[in-house]
This record gives C-alpha cells, structure tokens and sequence, in this order.
C-alpha cells in the first residue's frame, strides 16, 4: 500500500474517534443533568384549587413556600391543607365566599369556606330562641353570596276586660197594682276576662290569637216586679218575702179557705203588743182566734176591690171580734190612716192555718 493512501485511511479513524468520544461525553453530561435534576424537584406537587387540579415538582416542603413557587396566592378566609404521602404532596384549598346573616338589626358579613347555615349562625356568634325565625333552613349548605335572615319571635299574654251584661227578671209583686212595674233591685254588669297570645317579631306586634275566657265577675239580674194586686196594698211584704203569696187577677193563687165580713182599723203607739205576744206593727191584724187562729198567715182584700190591706198575721183580738160584729180589724200606721180605713167588707183569704201559739218576749225580740 502507498504510503499516502495509508496516511489518509489514519486520519479517517482518528475523526471518527473524535465523535464517538463527544457522543460519550454529551450522553454522559445528560445523564448527569437528568440524575441532578431527579435529585433537586425530590417531591411531586398536586394542589387542588377549588376543585382545579395543577402538578408541580418541587424541593420545597413548606406550604407557604411551595404556593409561592405555583404563584397561587390566599385571600381572606382562604384555607389551605397539606397532605405529605409517599414523596408526594397534596395541597388542597378551600376558597371563603361571602355570608350574609342578619339579626338583631345587625348584619354580619361572613367568610366562609363551607358548612351550613347552622354554622355561619354559630360563627357570627347568634343563639337562636325556640320560636325564632330563619328565613333558610339550618341545614342548608352555604354557598356565595347567601342572605341570612333571623327574625326574633316573641309571645305575650294579655288579659282584657270586657263588661258582660245582666239580664232582667220579673216576678209578680204583690205590693204593686195591676199593670204598674217597679224595680226591686237593680242589675249590675258582670265581667269577662278574655286572655290573648300576642305575637311580635323584632319588637314590632303582629297578631293576636284568643287562648281563652272566663267570667271573672258573675252579672246580677236586674229584678223587675211586675203588679199583681188590685191595688197598692197597705201592708207590704219586703222583696225577699214576695213568694210567700201568689196572686193571680189580684187574688192568691192557692189558699185554705176565705172569711168573709167586715174589716175595721185600729193603730197603737210603738211597742204595743198583741194578744198573741207579738208587737202590734203594721201587717198584723186582730180576729176571732176560735174562727181564725193566731199565727194564721193572710191575704186580705176588699170586696169591692177598691182597698186592699195586703198580706197579715193573725195576731190580736178583741170584744167586737169575739162577739162576731167585726170580722177583723187591720192594723193601721197612724190613727189618721185607721180613720181613713172606716169600715170595709172584705174578703180574708187564710193562706196557712196558725196554732194560737203565745209568742214570748225572747222570740218576739229575736224578730222585731
């Protein structure tokens, strides 16, 4: 071989040696660079932001360091976590959105991140009563931009007064004529106590329901006697002692027999007494005791209908009785009211039998 041909055929293998050696050095150069580069981003990064997922390989292990590198920034409210497990970092972040809650008259603005309505009512420090009003239910999930409403619910009793009216009686009064009326005793109004549950939200009044009522003061009849008699009677019987004679058409409705015959006056001073022992007071009468006995109860009224001398006790007698000339003689007031009397035939209607008892001066003092 030519001594030129084998000079060219040696500069050919030192050229190719030349690439093999820098094909071995820049392989060995990224191998270096890719085992480097392993070693410092040691750690993968996985952060979930409000539900968007990013991937990040990184040195660092501090959270605060290791947003920085992702440029992701936290605001107010704003909650992060970090999870380190197998080499691999979790970063999930929770971003606040706006509460509103109302209460009071006060408004709160909240940040949150999640939750219900029942927590940002808890975090805004707000202690609901147990008739108290929120406008959204408590275990609804927050979201942004929700409006919370309490309203303060509050109930009253109240008692209120209202009169209740009396109604009117009438009895039949033996003491007045015939188609006249008189009131014996008066009515008075009763009251009612009438209890309401007043509702009232934030203060302000709402409504009224009625939860009950009661008498609390019976009403008293007014009482209206109405004239049963032929006339006003002379001898009058209190209003409490009206039942003891009935009349119908001015006559007693039910009696033992009648007496009839001629009926005088007499009048005594004050504290005179009877034969029967009793005090000679107007309403008392004298008679025969053997024809009407003493205690006998009475009704006694003129024939002509013209007088009437009322109800009575058979009380007293006398000559003019006993022999039968007088049938019976009334007992007047005054001596000017027996004179005015004179002589009148009358009708004696004997409503219950006496016995002639003698009444002594410890019973006649128990009822003067």
């Amino acid at each position: 071989m030519k001594p030129q041909v084998i000079k060219e055929q040696m500069k050919s293998f030192a050229s190719r040696g030349n690439v093999i050696k820098l094909t071995i050095i820049i392989s060995m150069a990224l191998m270096v660079a890719m085992i480097t580069g392993a070693l410092y981003f040691r750690s993968t990064v996985y952060i979930s932001d409000n539900g968007t997922v990013k991937e990040l390989r990184t040195n660092e292990t501090n959270l605060e360091n290791i947003l920085s590198d992702a440029e992701i920034n936290l605001y107010d409210g704003d909650v992060a976590s970090l999870v380190n497990k197998n080499d691999k970092i979790y970063i999930d972040i929770k971003r606040a959105f706006d509460v509103t809650v109302t209460a009071d008259k006060k408004t709160n603005k909240l940040r949150m991140t999640d939750g219900t309505v029942a927590d940002a009512l808890s975090k805004a420090g707000i202690k609901l009563g147990e008739d108290d009003i929120v406008s959204i239910e408590l275990d609804e999930q927050l979201y942004s931009g929700i409006i919370i409403n309490v309203s303060r619910v509050k109930y009253s009793n109240r008692d209120a007064w209202i009169d209740v009216p009396y109604d009117t009686e009438y009895v039949d009064d033996s003491n007045l004529k015939i188609g006249t009326q008189e009131v014996l005793s008066g009515g008075k109004k009763g009251i009612k106590t009438i209890t309401y549950k007043d509702l009232y939200i934030d203060g302000e009044y709402v409504s009224s329901e009625k939860i009950g009522e009661e008498i609390t003061k019976e009403p008293q009849s007014e009482i209206v006697g109405v004239g049963s008699s032929l006339r006003v009677p002379y001898a009058k019987l209190d209003n409490d002692e009206l039942d003891k004679v009935k009349l119908v058409n001015g006559i007693p409705e039910n009696y033992v027999k009648v007496v009839s015959g001629k009926a005088t006056a007499y009048s005594a001073h004050d504290g005179s007494l009877t034969a029967s022992g009793r005090y000679a007071v107007v309403g008392t009468v004298a008679v025969n005791p053997n024809v009407i006995p003493y205690g006998s109860e009475l009704y006694i009224v003129a024939q002509n209908g013209k007088r009437v001398y009322g109800y009575a006790v058979a009380a007293d007698t006398g000559v003019g009785l006993l022999d039968g000339r007088v049938t019976v003689d009334v007992f007047m007031g005054s001596y000017k009211d027996s004179c005015k009397w004179g002589a009148v035939y009358v009708d004696v209607y004997v409503l219950k039998m006496g016995d002639n008892r003698y009444i002594g001066a410890k019973e006649r003092n128990a009822t003067r």
